[in-house]
């Protein structure tokens, strides 16, 4: 539908509906005939000069600004005035408002906050039930199923599921049945109901074929084409692919048409046509190249890897098994890290080079007003010896008027020269500023970039919480990227989990915490060791075996809590690195007999005893100390709470003294944290972090786990 389209169905819906509730039906008529840009401009001088004249009512015209934006589709703007709308949502006593928490939920899906995002519908749908807004309810109730699809909570999806299509049916509303339809497909198939999953399919595609719908069409197709394919009828499969192949062609679609070539390549391969398979992997992964999906880049890769060594082409196979390797292990990422080193160079000495520029055409706009000034002088001077002798000696005064003028015009062409040359000096100096502004923003589009494969790389890791531990975190970086990183295995009956710090923040930070995570990778996914001390030995060979390819310097590294947790005995096994790990565990349970060299109390308070686990002295990394790295074991009761942190907490600058906090206050923090629930102790330390810091800058990474043992 064409914006102006849009615009028309707006106006026809906002009159009866918000304008009529806060009488801003005359804004309204004022852009309906405009198309974006120029309607967002007016919007905001029409928002502008109408909270001049009625500054009460901000909430309500911010509200009006939403709408619109929220209706047209321009999300950016949406997302930023729903934010600042959230906490004001039921004082605009309209049921729109709702939406206010449908754009926030859908913000926490594409950041893969999922637990966020189904509270913040919820939110929205408790506004649509009070309003009894049939089309909202149902719209939320979707969105909250497929929220839980993305969980693996397929069961509790299907609940919701199916009250969003009962809504929908019940309102004859078709799209919102077909929508509801092919989710409530996607939650049968997940849990292997393939025929319902396939009925389901189908009821929605008749009802995107009854609204023309292709988008819709060509999901459907899609999806059926994978049910069959788990049938194990890949003829049939191949079929669905290729028809929604050619409806994504069509529509212009190019994402979904690289993940119908992927589809068809795989229905290939388990078709042993390996070729074609091959020419079908190769189409989408040139698409996704060119959109920029690198991270989808993995299984395309996988898939040409299996598809080459299968026709027996091993050296084929084992180029793009790297490949694939690079996109999920994070030292194959080191490449990508490098860039964004090379382009930090790159920035750091363009930017001295145009310093330098402007310096140098600043000293020449002083020298030309220094110039130009004595020749002003000169001038004068010239005229007071005429004035004096003029009458004694015309002749003489003639001659030397006639040399003032001369002079005269050559100052001013050389006063023109110099200007021109400050006019080119200018012209470069903005060129040259210019490039530096385009280098820089290449570099910081790089090093979001960077962010965005990071966070691929780090676990969601409250997702990890079982009925045998819950994990909640604070994680603030101090830069776009982290040099502080934390992970979570959970191997057979055990959890491996810890928190790193590596030397540096920032971009350097990063590259050493990508290294460290592959090396983790490597330990606890490859090898077979029988103590954490030993792991932790062996992470610190890769390590140094990545970071120090024959060079003896001794600076980068990283400190690390290694925790290993068994679930049948409830024994925690301890390693650190230069950290240690704590326990608060409360009173009524403590022993004095859990006391040695290695445990420690730290601190107490009325309900609870901190108990300090003390790591090795010793970095990852190259280091003078070789001292071996020591497990700590301990048994864990019910209830208790392991703490693991970096450093940045407690360094940070703050309070009234500008002063740092230190780890002493840091801890009286963690003692106080224990009387909340552990679901709530991540947000208070994030609080008092806050409160101390205040309008300070945050001087580090700042990464703390919190593990509750609940059985």
């Amino acid at each position: 539908m064409s914006t102006r389209s849009i615009i028309l169905l707006i106006f026809i819906v906002l009159t009866s509906s918000i304008s009529a509730q806060v009488g801003y039906n005359d804004l309204t008529n004022k852009i309906k005939n405009l198309e974006s840009p120029d309607l967002e401009k007016k919007v905001e001088i029409l928002y502008s000069a109408q909270l001049k004249k009625t500054p009460n009512a901000q909430t309500k015209l911010k509200f009006w600004k939403f709408y619109i934006y929220d209706s047209l589709g321009i999300y950016g703007k949406a997302d930023t005035l729903a934010a600042e709308l959230k906490s004001k949502a039921n004082e605009l006593k309209d049921d729109y408002s709702a939406f206010i928490f449908s754009r926030l939920g859908d913000i926490e899906i594409d950041l893969n906050q999922f637990e966020k995002a189904i509270n913040l519908y919820h939110s929205g749908l408790k506004i649509a039930k009070k309003y009894n807004n049939q089309e909202y309810m149902a719209s939320f109730k979707r969105s909250i199923g497929t929220a839980y699809l993305k969980l693996d909570q397929n069961n509790t999806a299907e609940k919701y599921l199916r009250e969003s299509l009962s809504i929908y049916t019940s309102i004859e509303d078709t799209l919102g049945m077909a929508n509801a339809s092919i989710s409530l497909g996607n939650a049968m198939k997940d849990q292997g109901n393939l025929d319902d999953a396939e009925m389901y399919y189908k009821k929605s595609l008749v009802l995107a074929q009854k609204l023309g719908n292709n988008r819709l069409i060509a999901g459907n197709y899609n999806n059926l084409g994978n049910v069959e394919r788990r049938r194990n009828k890949h003829r049939k499969a191949l079929e669905y692919f290729f028809k929604a192949l050619e409806m994504n062609k069509k529509s212009g679609n190019v994402l979904w048409e690289s993940f119908n070539y992927h589809n068809i390549g795989n229905a290939y391969s388990d078709l042993k046509e390996h070729e074609k398979a091959i020419d079908f992997f190769i189409l989408s992964n040139k698409l996704k190249l060119e959109l920029g999906d690198s991270l989808s880049l993995m299984n395309g890769y996988l898939g040409l890897s299996d598809a080459y060594a299968a026709i027996s082409d091993y050296k084929n196979a084992y180029a793009y098994l790297r490949l694939h390797s690079r996109l999920e292990d994070t030292l194959q990422i080191a490449e990508q890290a490098a860039q964004l080193k090379e382009l930090e160079a790159i920035y750091e000495s363009e930017k001295k080079e145009a310093e330098i520029l402007q310096l140098t055409t600043e000293k020449e706009l002083e020298e030309v007003k220094n110039g130009s000034l004595e020749m002003k002088a000169q001038k004068n001077r010239n005229l007071l010896t005429l004035a004096i002798f003029a009458g004694l000696i015309l002749l003489v005064g003639i001659g030397l008027l006639w040399r003032a003028n001369k002079s005269r015009r050559k100052a001013n062409d050389l006063l023109n020269s110099k200007n021109e040359l400050i006019e080119k000096s200018n012209v470069a100096l903005q060129s040259a500023l210019g490039e530096l502004s385009e280098k820089n923003k290449e570099i910081i589009d790089s090093i979001n970039y960077a962010t965005y494969i990071q966070r691929a790389t780090l676990p969601n890791i409250t997702q990890h919480s079982s009925d045998s531990l819950q994990f909640e975190l604070f994680f603030a970086p101090k830069d776009i990227v982290s040099g502080d990183f934390y992970f979570s295995y959970q191997l057979y009956n055990k959890s491996i989990f810890g928190v790193a710090d590596c030397t540096g923040h920032g971009v350097p930070g990063a590259m050493v915490s990508l290294v460290g995570m592959n090396s983790l990778e490597k330990v606890i996914r490859e090898e077979k060791h029988v103590t954490t001390g030993e792991m932790v030995e062996s992470l610190n060979a890769h390590v140094v075996e990545s970071l120090y390819r024959g060079s003896e310097t001794l600076n980068d590294g990283m400190d690390i809590s290694f925790c290993h947790f068994d679930h049948e005995n409830n024994m925690l096994y301890f390693t650190g690195a230069n950290h240690s790990a704590y326990i608060l565990r409360q009173n009524s349970f403590m022993d004095e007999n859990v006391f040695d060299t290695n445990i420690q109390q730290k601190g107490r308070t009325d309900m609870f005893t901190l108990l300090c686990l003390s790591g090795t002295r010793r970095p990852i990394g190259k280091s003078h100390s070789n001292q071996a790295f020591a497990q700590i074991s301990i048994k864990l009761l019910k209830g208790d709470r392991i703490v693991l942190f970096s450093d940045g907490y407690a360094d940070q600058i703050g309070g009234e003294k500008a002063k740092k906090l230190k780890k002493g206050a840091m801890l009286e923090f963690i003692l106080r944290s224990g009387e909340l629930p552990v679901s709530n102790q991540a947000e208070f330390m994030n609080r008092q972090f806050d409160q101390w810091k205040g309008v300070n800058e945050q001087v580090d990474d700042v990464c703390m786990l919190f593990i509750e043992v609940k059985m």
